[in-house]
C-alpha cells in the first residue's frame, strides 16, 4: 500500500496520467471527426447521386422533344410506303428505349423522398416507350387508323413529362435540403473542432504550465543551487524538500549533500584551524610561530622573542583538576593577547609554554613596554590561581638573526628568569650563556663528585619544642669541589635532577645516612629527604626496605621528607611509593608546608605524618604579620589533624616563645644546631 501510495504521488505517475488524459481527449476528437468526415461524405455522395440523377434525366428530357416529333414524322410519313426506311425505324427505336431505365428497381441510395417519384418517373417511362412502339407499329401496318395511337401517345409522353417534372422538383427539392445539411454539419464540425482545439489548447497549456510549477522551476532551482555550491557558496533553501515525489527526493538529496559538503568543509577548516593554532587557547602553534619568527627575521626586522612558561602550571594542573589547569592556560593566553600589538605574534609552544615575536618600534631599546603591560594586567587579575609568569627575552639585532639561535638566547633567559625566583622578566646577555656553560661543566662534574667522595653528609638536628631535647637528626647533601670548594645544595641539586644522578647519589648518601642512625642513641630518629625524581622509580621503596633491612635499622626511626611537588609528577608511581614506605613504619613528612599552589589538597590526597613549616613564614613571623598568621593556622590545622607540625629555621629565642606558645611540636634551626658534617659530632 505504501508502494502504491507513493507511485500515485510520483512524477512519472503524474505525467504518466496527463499524457493519458491528452491521448484519450485526442483519439475521442480523432473518432468524432471521423464521425463528422463519414457523415460529410455520404451526404456529399448522396448529392453526387442526386446531380447525376438530375442530370440524366435533364439529357433524357432534352432528347424527349426531338424524339416526340421524329415519331410522330415516322407515324405521318409511314402512310406513303416506301418513304421511311427501315434504318430510320431501327434508329428511333433505340432512341425511344433510350428514355428507359436500365431496371424498375429504385436505386436505395436516393433518399426515401425521391423514391417514390423516381418509381412514378420509370413506369412512366414503360408506358411511354410502349404508346411509341405501338404508334410507330400501329402507323408501319395500319396507317389509316394511327390516329388513337397518337393520341395514346400523347397522354403518355405528357404524363412522362409531368413526371419527370415533379421527380426533378423532387431532387433539386432534395439536393437543397442536402446542401443545407452539408452546411449546418460542416458549421457544426468546424464549431466543435474549435472546441476541440480549445480544449486541447487549455489542456496542453494546462500541462505546460503544470510542467513549468512543477518540474521546471524546481529543477531549475536545483541547478542554481548546484551551481551556488560549486562556486563555494551554501545551498539556498528549496521548497521541493517537503514533496513527497522524485524531486522531494532529489532536493533532500541536494540537501543532504550540501549538508556533507559543508560538514566536509566545516572539518577541513578545523583541521586547517588545529594545523596552525592551539585547540584550547586558540593562539597560533609552534609551525606558525617558527614560520613568522623566520619571515620576520628574513626580512631583517628588528624584533624581541619572549620565551614564556607559566609557573606552577603542573602543580595547579595535577592536584585541582585540568579543568582548572586549562583555565589557567586560556587566561594566560588571554593576558599576553591583551598585552601584544596587532602585528605581535602569541603562541603556545608546548604544555606551559608560550612564546612572543614582537616587532619593536623606532623609538624602543627592548621589549620593557610589553613586560609591564603584562604583569600589569596578571596584576589586575584578582581570579584564583593566580597567574605567574617567568619571561626570557632575546633581541633579534643584538642576539641572532637566526631563529635557532635567538630561540636558545630566550631560553637561557628564561632560565635566569626561573633561577632569580620565578614570575619576572630576564633579558638575554652573555654572561648568562656564561653561566648555562658553567652548569653543563658542573653537570659534568657531579657525575664524578659521586664515586670521589665529594659529596658528603650533614645533619642538623630538631628538637622537641617544649624541652629542646633533641630528638633526632635531618640528613643533608653537601659537595665540596676540590677546585671551587662548597658548592651551594640549590644549585647541585637542581643539576642532579636534571641529568638524572639524583637516583644514584640519593641511593648511596641514604646507605650513609643509614651507617649514621646505627651509632646514635635509639631514641632517635633520622629524616631524610627524597627528590621527585627519585620518586617516579617505581621500585625505589623495594630499594629503600631492602636497604633498611640490611642495616638491621627500625624503619619506625626513620622519616621521609617530601615536598607537595611530589604528589604532581607522576602521581600514582609517587603516591604508590610512599604508600609501601608508609606501610613498612617509615613516617611521611610534608615539606615547605605553604609554599605550593596546594599544600592543604595534597593533605587530602595523602595521610601525612607530620608538616614541616618553610622557613620562610618562620622568619617572617615578627616583621609580617599575615606570616604569623599562617604559621598559627597551619599548627592549627595540625593539631585538628592530631598530625606533628615542625618549624624549620628558627634562629631567635623570641621565635621558640612565640612557636611554643602557638602550640608547635618540633623545631629545627640556628637555635638548635646548625648542620655537622661528622655524624659522630652530631650524636
Amino acid at each position: 500500500m505504501r508502494w502504491f501510495t507513493r507511485r500515485l504521488r510520483s512524477i512519472e505517475f503524474c505525467f504518466a496520467a496527463m499524457l493519458t488524459a491528452v491521448f484519450s481527449i485526442f483519439m475521442a476528437l480523432s473518432v468524432v471527426s471521423w464521425m463528422f468526415n463519414r457523415q460529410l461524405l455520404s451526404m456529399i455522395d448522396t448529392s453526387r447521386r442526386i446531380t447525376v440523377t438530375l442530370e440524366g434525366y435533364a439529357a433524357k428530357e432534352a432528347s424527349l422533344h426531338p424524339l416526340r416529333g421524329s415519331i410522330l414524322t415516322i407515324a405521318a410519313r409511314e402512310e406513303w410506303p416506301g418513304s421511311v426506311s427501315t434504318m430510320q425505324r431501327d434508329r428511333v427505336r433505340r432512341a425511344i428505349l433510350g428514355q428507359i431505365g436500365k431496371s424498375m428497381v429504385v436505386d436505395e441510395t436516393l433518399p426515401e423522398r425521391v423514391r417514390a417519384p423516381e418509381k412514378q418517373v420509370r413506369l412512366a417511362e414503360r408506358r411511354f416507350v410502349r404508346a411509341a412502339m405501338d404508334l410507330i407499329r400501329q402507323a408501319q401496318k395500319q396507317p389509316t387508323n394511327v390516329a388513337a395511337a397518337i393520341r395514346v401517345f400523347e397522354r403518355a409522353s405528357q404524363t412522362l413529362q409531368a413526371r419527370r417534372d415533379i421527380l426533378r422538383q423532387a431532387l433539386r427539392a432534395e439536393l437543397d435540403a442536402r446542401a443545407i445539411q452539408v452546411e449546418a454539419l460542416t458549421r457544426r464540425a468546424l464549431v466543435q473542432m474549435a472546441l476541440a482545439a480549445g480544449y486541447m489548447l487549455i489542456l496542453v497549456g494546462g500541462l505546460f504550465l503544470w510542467l513549468r510549477w512543477r518540474i521546471m522551476q524546481p529543477l531549475m532551482a536545483m541547478v542554481a543551487a548546484v551551481r551556488a555550491m560549486s562556486v563555494g557558496h551554501a545551498l539556498p533553501r528549496l521548497c521541493s524538500t517537503r514533496r513527497a515525489d522524485e524531486l522531494g527526493e532529489l532536493a533532500r538529496g541536494l540537501q543532504a549533500l550540501s549538508r556533507a559538503a559543508e560538514e566536509r568543509e566545516r572539518i577541513q577548516r578545523q583541521v586547517e584551524y588545529l594545523a596552525h593554532h592551539d585547540s584550547l587557547t586558540g593562539l597560533a602553534n609552534r609551525v606558525v610561530f617558527g614560520e613568522r619568527l623566520a619571515s620576520a627575521l628574513q626580512a631583517g626586522k628588528r624584533i624581541a622573542l619572549l620565551a614564556i612558561d607559566l609557573d606552577g602550571f603542573k602543580g595547579v594542573n595535577d592536584t585541582l583538576g585540568h579543568a582548572r589547569g586549562d583555565a589557567m592556560l586560556q587566561r594566560a593566553s588571554a593576558v599576553l593577547m591583551a598585552a601584544v600589538r596587532e602585528d605581535d605574534v602569541v603562541a603556545r609552544i608546548g604544555g606551559d609554554e608560550f612564546a612572543i615575536v614582537h616587532h619593536l618600534r623606532p623609538d624602543e631599546e627592548d621589549a620593557s613596554a610589553l613586560v609591564d603591560r603584562i604583569f600589569a594586567i596578571i596584576a589586575a587579575d584578582r581570579d584564583s590561581p593566580a597567574i605567574r609568569l617567568s619571561i626570557g627575552i632575546a633581541l633579534s639585532q643584538r642576539h641572532g638573526v637566526e631563529s635557532d639561535e635567538l630561540h636558545v638566547c630566550a631560553d637561557i633567559a628564561l632560565y635566569r628568569a626561573k633561577a632569580d625566583g620565578r614570575h619576572r622578566a630576564s633579558h638575554y646577555d652573555a654572561a648568562m650563556d656564561e653561566e648555562r656553560r658553567q652548569r653543563n661543566w658542573l653537570a659534568h662534574e657531579l657525575r664524578d663528585a659521586g664515586a670521589r667522595g665529594d659529596i658528603t653528609l650533614a645533619f642538623q638536628p630538631i628538637a622537641d619544642c617544649a624541652t629542646r631535647a633533641i630528638i633526632g637528626q635531618e640528613a643533608l647533601a653537601r659537595w665540596t669541589h676540590p677546585v671551587l670548594g662548597p658548592i651551594r645544595p640549590d644549585i647541585f641539586i637542581p643539576i642532579a635532577e636534571e641529568s638524572g644522578l639524583i637516583v644514584e647519589i640519593g641511593q648511596r648518601l641514604f646507605l650513609n645516612a643509614l651507617h649514621a642512625l646505627r651509632q646514635w642513641p635509639s631514641h632517635w630518629m633520622m629524616a631524610v629527604n627524597l627528590s621527585p625524581v627519585q620518586l617516579r622509580d617505581p621500585r625505589l621503596a623495594t630499594r629503600m626496605l631492602s636497604t633498611i633491612t640490611g642495616q638491621g635499622i627500625d624503619p619506625r626511626r626513620i622519616e621521609v621528607e617530601v615536598t607537595e611537588g611530589v604528589l604532581i609528577d607522576h602521581r600514582e608511581t609517587a603516591t604508590a611509593n610512599l604508600s609501601q614506605l608508609r606501610a613498612a613504619g617509615l613516617r611521611i613528612v610534608m615539606d615547605d608546608f605553604g609554599t605550593g599552589y596546594s599544600s592543604l589538597s595534597s593533605l587530602q590526597q595523602f595521610p601525612f605524618d607530620k608538616i614541616k613549616i618553610d622557613r620562610s613564614f618562620t622568619s617572617a613571623m615578627g616583621q609580617h604579620g599575615p606570616a604569623l598568621s599562617i604559621v598559627r593556622a597551619s599548627i592549627g590545622l595540625g593539631r585538628s589533624l592530631n598530625i606533628p607540625i615542625v618549624a624549620e629555621g628558627v634562629e631567635t629565642e623570641a621565635q621558640h616563645r612565640m612557636l611554643c606558645e602557638m602550640g608547635c611540636d618540633q623545631i629545627q634551626g640556628y637555635l638548635i644546631g646548625r648542620p655537622m658534617t661528622d655524624h659522630q659530632e652530631a650524636a
